[in-house]
């Protein structure tokens, strides 16, 4: 590896701990590494052979401890704080929106008075934190006001879920009529008459009998319009069935093992094109910061109707669910410090480390699976520079602090830095993960479509990274067997090819033959993963899809003979095979390229009439057919394989 390659290894690997040159861990630690110079980096630290020795080495080692003390002490809480007055301004712009739609029916004045009331409930303080403004009832006259708007929207489910917040909030219900005439209108627009007719009846035994409002109400149901909700997209079961011991994984499938290669997936049986041999949720897994706004922070859906965490105001939920799983458990440590981990600018993956230990149940599972994840996954650790191992460990520590101030550990007796024998755990287990997160974690994407066509300006958007225990195993080809894409967080792939038994089923870590030629694609891969690709689209230096042509190449058909041969110049001619030395005819072959180019283009066809699952179902057929008879690269296969894996994807996306 020349000085070039090498720089730019290191700039890869200081990129997956500092995302972010601007922010001040980057500040911290290139102050640590000044202090303690060059030799002492490299004849100390850099001679240690364990994590858990780097570790004491930062907390106690009179070279470097003082800088590191000296920063982890003033380690504060810093989040976006709630705002009763700026809650309460919103509110009533909400309100002065929505009664000018009364008259006007103008839809962008509702959304804008829904955007208002989003932002008047994101911010609004828990009941009685603020008794100065709204007589500490800010958050459920928040809820209330965008109930109302949402009625008028058609949301009668996520408007009821506001009332009943609204109630647990402290909004009085017993004595309230118009509480349950605005239940009724919610359930009309549900569809749901009868539950809509018991909220009248409610409203008419608060009120003691006749009332004008009520019987107004009665009267303007039957003409609310129904909105159907659509449902929500489901992750595609495993063909086969699940392995036994591979979480997630398909039957098909199964852990291989060699000296060189390490463990990876290969088939257990034939694998068909279209085959799920994946469906994986997370060990643990991440929003990216720019996505806190507009997705939620627990199952990263679209947000329309957000959910507030009730002590800051920079997360958000799609549904009460979210909110109390995220808040009952990983939230609840990491709420108070968010900005502060924004503001450090760390990396997605340094969010991930922390995230196995603020979600476990408690500090024995989440070393446990750290352990797990430490021993079965690469890490590379043998090859690592000081000064990395210096910059993670640093950041394991910073971590680890935030950790101790949000009392993850119970009251400490003291408030100093210097961990005890279990954060010490937690502390070189957070550093085992940042090593391990490099090389095995997954960006998260969803596929964002146009109001005019599911395909036609479409976009991958990557919302969020994690960790997946068994996709990790699946190893790396510069044109994948595998379609990735994800239902939330639910990590699946799918075949994209007929697989073998024994046949590798690869994925791919980044770069694509179509896109990259050889050495830009083994430039990339050795300095972010530390290895030197050896695919068949590296071995044969598959050109790029700009300079491919359209020859096909068939396999032999003698039996048992695995040669290739090239495509005849005259097919009213035998072929001479050197490797079974039989004069064999390849028009049998050819003509099942012709119907297999048929095939893709009635495909291609129906991608663009927008019908999906036939687009699907004629890319399947014809691709395991092509794999049948000819070898890749050939043009028109992987543009099919290209779309199949795009099909895939829109069925699974984020409306």
């Amino acid at each position: 590896m020349d000085n070039s390659d090498n720089m730019y290894q290191q700039i890869c690997s200081a990129r997956t701990v500092q995302s972010d040159k601007k922010g001040f861990f980057n500040e911290f630690y290139l102050e640590v590494k000044q202090s303690c110079g060059e030799k002492w980096l490299k004849n100390c630290f850099g001679t240690l052979k364990s994590n858990e020795a780097r570790i004491l080495s930062i907390f106690s080692d009179r070279e470097i401890c003082d800088p590191v003390l000296g920063v982890l002490e003033n380690v504060v809480p810093v989040f976006k704080m709630k705002d009763a007055v700026f809650s309460s301004q919103r509110r009533l712009q909400a309100d002065k929106y929505h009664l000018m739609w009364t008259s006007s029916q103008k839809k962008e004045e509702l959304q804008h008075a829904l955007a208002l009331a989003n932002l008047a409930v994101m911010r609004a303080p828990a009941k009685g934190v603020d008794m100065q403004i709204d007589e500490g009832l800010t958050l459920a006259l928040a809820l209330r006001c965008r109930a109302v708007i949402l009625i008028a929207l058609g949301e009668g489910e996520a408007a009821i879920n506001d009332l009943k917040l609204a109630a647990t909030n402290g909004l009085d219900i017993k004595n309230s009529v118009d509480y349950y005439l605005k239940m009724a209108k919610a359930y009309a627009t549900m569809g749901e008459m009868k539950r809509a007719e018991i909220s009248l009846k409610l409203a008419e035994t608060i009120s003691g009998g006749g009332n004008a409002l009520i019987d107004a109400c009665r009267q303007e149901l039957p003409n609310i319009k129904v909105v159907k909700k659509k449902s929500p997209v489901a992750a595609p079961a495993l063909s086969h069935g699940e392995h036994a011991d591979l979480k997630g994984a398909s039957s098909l499938v199964k852990l291989a093992e060699t000296k060189d290669k390490g463990r990876f997936i290969v088939a257990n049986n034939e694998v068909k094109t279209g085959d799920v041999v994946l469906s994986e949720d997370p060990v643990a897994a991440c929003l990216l910061p720019a996505f806190y706004g507009s997705h939620c922070h627990h199952c990263f859906s679209k947000l329309s109707i957000p959910i507030p965490c009730q002590n800051c105001s920079g997360m958000a939920f799609c549904s009460t669910q979210c909110m109390n799983e995220a808040c009952s458990t990983y939230h609840r440590y990491e709420c108070q410090f968010m900005d502060l981990y924004i503001g450090s600018g760390m990396s997605i993956l340094c969010y991930i480390a922390l995230r196995v230990f603020t979600q476990a149940k408690d500090i024995e599972s989440a070393l446990k699976v750290s352990a797990q994840l430490y021993q079965n996954l690469c890490t590379h650790e043998d090859s690592r520079q000081a000064d990395d191992l210096l910059q993670r460990s640093l950041m394991a520590a910073f971590l680890l602090r935030t950790l101790q101030k949000a009392n993850y550990f119970g009251r400490r007796k003291t408030e100093g830095v210097n961990p005890t024998a279990v954060e010490l755990q937690v502390a070189t287990a957070l550093l085992g993960l940042l090593e391990v997160l490099q090389y095995n974690a997954h960006e998260i994407y969803q596929t964002v479509t146009t109001d005019n066509h599911l395909f036609e300006g479409s976009k991958i958007v990557y919302i969020g990274a994690g960790l997946y225990g068994t996709a990790a195993y699946f190893n790396h080809e510069c044109w994948p067997t595998v379609a990735r894409y994800f239902v939330g967080k639910k990590l699946v792939l799918a075949a994209t090819k007929l697989h073998r038994p024994n046949e590798v089923i690869a994925e791919n870590y980044g770069p694509v033959f179509i896109k990259a030629n050889l050495k830009e694609r083994q430039r990339a891969l050795r300095a972010r993963y530390l290895f030197d690709c050896n695919c068949m689209a590296c071995q044969e230096n598959w050109p790029t899809i700009q300079k491919l042509d359209k020859q096909v190449r068939f396999w032999c058909p003698t039996a048992n003979c695995n040669n290739v041969l090239q495509f005849p110049k005259d097919l009213s001619k035998d072929v001479r095979c050197v490797r079974c030395r039989k004069n064999v005819s390849l028009k049998e072959s050819v003509a099942k390229m012709i119907r297999i180019e048929e095939l893709y283009r009635e495909a291609a066809q129906n991608m663009q009439d927008q019908k999906v699952e036939e687009a699907i179902t004629m890319f399947k057929e014809g691709i395991d057919q092509f794999f049948e008879i000819a070898v890749l690269p050939h043009k028109d296969t992987l543009i099919a394989q290209n779309s199949l894996t795009k099909c895939m994807a829109t069925m699974a996306r984020q409306i």
